[in-house]
């Protein structure tokens, strides 16, 4: 009796597969024949020997992730950090240039030149274009309007420039910064 018993565990322990070609050249596998099946049967045997898994017995730990691997981890967030850091740098920077160029746009006290308008001189009742304009008779008795007027100098114009370069060179700034982010390179 107990001899038949190990036979029949071998024989469960052995699982029977069957390959089934039909005529149409189909393949399956099943494990058992099915009813009236016309086609080709091709019983696939198995050796236990090479169907049996390892114990674990013998088997060693399988050792923790190195701390490299950690340490690698916090690398990449201290220079994701780091990039985040200068492109939010890069942004406070084309903000300021902004507001600079934005502000910039009245000359300074020292930014102004005087220049002398002259016009032809006024008619009877009419009035100057502007209330500091005043008549000018020359040598040679010819009057004309001369109106003074304030106007920006080179000055002026250099810093407008330098304002804009600013801008333009925080803005390219900001263009690295981004892709670099984006990239999540240095």
């Amino acid at each position: 009796m107990a001899a038949l018993a190990v036979a029949c565990a071998a024989i469960a322990a052995e699982p029977v597969l069957y390959k089934l070609v039909d005529r149409q050249g189909r393949v399956t596998y099943a494990d058992h024949v099915p009813k009236n099946f016309d086609g080709t049967v091709t019983r696939l045997e198995s050796e236990a020997s090479t169907n049996v898994l390892p114990g674990t017995a013998g088997r060693a730990e399988v050792p923790p992730l190195p701390p490299a691997t950690s340490a690698i981890a916090e690398k990449r967030r201290q220079a994701r950090e780091s990039l985040e850091k200068k492109l939010r740098e890069a942004q406070a920077r084309v903000e300021a240039a902004r507001k600079a160029l934005d502000g910039g746009h009245d000359p300074r006290d020292d930014e102004l030149q005087t220049i002398q308008h002259r016009r032809p001189p006024l008619a009877a009742g009419e009035t100057p274009p502007n209330p500091n304009c005043f008549s000018v008779t020359a040598p040679d008795g010819t009057v004309t309007l001369n109106c003074p007027t304030r106007v920006p100098d080179e000055a002026y114009y250099a810093r407008q420039a330098k304002l804009k370069e600013e801008l333009r060179a925080a803005e390219e700034a900001l263009a690295a910064a981004e892709f670099a982010y984006r990239r999540g390179t240095d």
